[in-house]
């Protein structure tokens, strides 16, 4: 591939993902702004469930995205396409109509009831999306997926601004017309964009099933791996959302929106990632792993100090949510660990073929998820020791995964992983007991401390990413 065709889709892609920052910003600085604390309550507890609707294809998606990577958009067969995109629908209305009848059967809470309900109708919409994003980006139409991937935000924030500023419908379902639709309107483009693999033609429904069961196949560890992945911090939420109203589950989301700002770009880049990496010869991954892991600690461990400033504009913008702010605290060092795992370590994992390995580290974590948030919140009840849980879970999930790393390369990571862990042991404590001001200098100068010792080392990596 060209070079200049790689940078041209690295800034398709870095800037579709700039711009939905932009507007995932507008949605945590207004949004609860404007909603009451019970409706943005509501419209968290529904983003929850809605964020794991992308898994209801159970790796029929991520199968087909694994085996047909690399090809063009003309050499994709158009029947057996058209199988699977109407296949992949029919399930997930079928599934949508089971969730709402079980729910009605076992979801007491209507609140919680309609927040479930009103995510599990828009499967078909997500899950056929879904699959059309997968397709421009296995057949390298980045310019196609990054348009894909603004036009439900773009839409989804039109829609708000349409119904909180200009109607000043300030309920969660107006939030939720908004979702839904830009969704139908994502729909209408994947239709368009794969309109020729769209005709009704199929195969016999033999041959439809054993290519579902091939890509169900291939497909399913993977996805596994996620879901373990996204379980992680689920159940935590999950147990806050039963242990407490949804008034606090949604000043909790407020925080961990906020410290997951950074991961937006963590995304992008990690795109890139995958394919330099997968083209590494061996014996030079151990060397790049160290300098792109010491390029991350310099920029995350600066980024933490933007906590103290950013907490005090929040506190005047958002007085209800004052007391909670407290939790970035604790949640933003989150944002180091898992921009470890999802940028670096995962992607080497993945380069190595060690999709079954990230599938056991992934479900160890959760079993330590499961058996954390049953102390805290079913023995303890105190919420401050469940989100302080959350990154505290984060933390073995990372330093387990840099285990088998420092394995699998042959390196001694024992120090660096130690330093990550006094960094953010530091800023956690300083943030909790201490002052704004005095926080952030005491951590401001460990940070110094931090590059200083590695000065050497900053300065060549730097030398490196300028290519002198």
């Amino acid at each position: 591939m060209k070079i200049n065709l790689v940078i041209k889709n690295i800034a398709y892609s870095f800037g579709a993902n700039l711009i939905s920052l932009g507007i995932s910003v507008f949605m945590v600085a207004f949004v609860p702004k404007f909603l009451s604390v019970d409706d943005y309550g509501l419209w968290q507890l529904f983003l929850f469930y809605f964020s794991y609707l992308g898994f209801l294809h159970f790796g029929w998606e991520d199968g087909i995205y694994l085996r047909y990577a690399g090809k063009r958009f003309e050499e994709l067969d158009q029947k057996t396409f058209a199988g699977q995109f109407y296949g992949v629908t029919v399930l997930q209305i079928l599934l949508a109509v089971a969730v709402t009848i079980g729910s009605q059967v076992f979801v007491d809470d209507s609140v919680k009831r309609i927040a479930l309900d009103c995510a599990a109708w828009l499967a078909p919409f997500v899950n056929f999306t879904n699959l059309c994003n997968f397709v421009m980006q296995i057949t390298n139409r980045i310019k196609d997926y990054a348009k894909f991937l603004l036009t439900e935000r773009i839409v989804f924030f039109l829609g708000v601004v349409f119904f909180l500023l200009i109607l000043h419908r300030n309920e969660f379902r107006y939030m939720y017309y908004a979702k839904l639709f830009s969704m139908i309107s994502l729909t209408l483009i994947g239709i368009y964009l794969c309109r020729n693999l769209l005709r009704p033609h199929f195969y016999p429904i033999g041959k439809i099933f054993r290519e579902v069961k091939e890509n169900l196949t291939v497909g399913s560890k993977l996805m596994l791996a996620n879901i373990a992945g996204m379980l992680i911090i689920g159940i935590v939420r999950y147990g806050i959302s039963m242990g407490w109203d949804v008034a606090t589950f949604g000043r909790v989301s407020l925080t961990l929106g906020i410290s997951n700002f950074l991961m937006v770009f963590i995304t992008s880049v990690s795109v890139v990632f995958f394919p330099i990496i997968k083209r590494m010869d061996e014996d030079k991954r151990a060397a790049a792993y160290r300098t792109i892991r010491l390029s991350l600690d310099v920029v995350l461990f600066a980024a933490l100090i933007g906590y103290y400033p950013l907490k005090c504009i929040l506190a005047w913008w958002l007085p209800q949510y004052a007391d909670s702010l407290i939790y970035m605290s604790v949640l933003f060092p989150v944002c180091v660990f898992d921009s470890k795992l999802s940028l670096l370590i995962n992607t080497y994992l993945k380069s190595m073929r060690q999709e079954a390995l990230m599938l056991k580290i992934n479900v160890v974590s959760v079993l330590v998820s499961l058996i954390v948030t049953f102390i805290t919140v079913q023995l303890f009840h105190n919420l401050n020791l469940t989100v302080l849980s959350i990154v505290g879970i984060y933390a073995f999930q990372c330093c387990l995964a840099e285990c088998f790393i420092n394995y699998l390369l042959k390196m001694n990571l024992r120090k660096d992983i130690l330093i990550d862990l006094v960094m953010c042991g530091v800023f956690t404590a300083s943030g909790w007991f201490l002052d704004n001001i005095f926080g952030m200098i005491i951590y401001a100068g460990f940070y110094l401390v931090f590059v200083l010792a590695h000065h050497n080392r900053v300065k060549n990596t730097f030398a490196i990413i300028r290519g002198k």
